[in-house]
């Protein structure tokens, strides 16, 4: 069941990572439960979905690391509701829901990963977010018990949830609203056009670098900072969309992470703005 010694980068938007202590990807929430009851009480655990918006260190991860891009099967609909596993792709589960004409998702439609990591990160594009639609979630805690937390509980911010220490999302209930196929469709269509003009594609990139800072874009700082575009052994901003930290090819996390603490020091250098990482670093 554990593999001892994983390699993280094969796993990883970016192609980084060193290597986890022990590493399980789950099939189902039985086994999930199995292996979160039967490890050894004082082992730290990691969780990760897509992989798609973090920054796993070249010294790996200790522990255990758990990967939930199996826990998935065909989503249940009931009426204008959908409930899907939290390791099918936000990507997938936006088709699916308009597929069934369902509106709601259509920002989903060109964003990378799993439906619990968007939960996690509030992930959002176009003026919607997850906080939008998400009416409930299930959580296993470390001992193998299953919660339901309703959206209220969850503390939604942006591109942030309060997600119970100790715990991983198991699944996620939609609520969304009945609309014309071919107009949700004509949607998606528009904002994956928007995104293959504005940023980066075909490259190993994990979505936007820092957060938005109130009344103001990271990427017009960036930019004016004079950082758009510039490359550091492999690692470099993308020419196309500034607030986008690419691997070009053989740029280290180390290499990665030095060039987005650079930029980061950078703008708060020339304009007094602490920019906050949206990319998690873990390890």
């Amino acid at each position: 069941m554990f593999e001892k010694n994983v390699e993280l980068a094969t796993y990883t938007c970016f192609g980084t990572g060193g290597l986890a202590d022990l590493f399980v990807a789950p099939k189902d929430i039985d086994e999930l439960a199995t292996i979160l009851r039967s490890k050894p009480l004082d082992m730290p655990i990691t969780i990760l979905g897509g992989c798609s918006n973090i920054l796993v260190s070249d010294d790996g991860i200790r522990g255990l690391v758990i990967l939930t891009t199996g826990l998935k099967k065909t989503p249940q609909l009931l009426k204008n509701k959908i409930k899907c596993i939290a390791g099918f792709g936000s990507i997938a589960i936006s088709n699916f829901a308009a597929d069934n004409g369902l509106s709601g998702l259509e920002f989903l439609s060109g964003i990378p990963g799993t439906i619990g990591g968007a939960v996690y990160g509030n992930a959002g594009a176009y003026g919607r977010a997850m906080s939008d639609v998400v009416e409930s979630i299930e959580i296993m805690d470390y001992n193998g018990n299953i919660i339901v937390i309703p959206s209220a509980g969850l503390g939604f911010a942006y591109r942030t949830a309060k997600i119970p220490e100790n715990s991983v999302i198991i699944s996620v209930t939609l609520n969304l609203a009945f609309g014309d196929v071919t107009d949700i469709k004509n949607k998606m269509q528009e904002y994956r056009e928007h995104r293959f003009q504005r940023q980066p594609a075909g490259v190993r990139t994990c979505g936007s670098l820092f957060k938005n800072p109130p009344n103001d874009f990271a990427a017009r700082l960036i930019e004016s900072a004079g950082w758009k575009g510039r490359e550091v052994n492999g690692a470099a901003i993308s020419d196309k969309h500034a607030n986008f930290l690419v691997n070009l090819g053989g740029a280290t996390a180390r290499d990665l992470l030095e060039l987005g603490n650079a930029v980061h020091d950078d703008v708060l250098a020339k304009f007094g703005i602490d920019l906050e990482w949206e990319i998690k670093k873990i390890g």
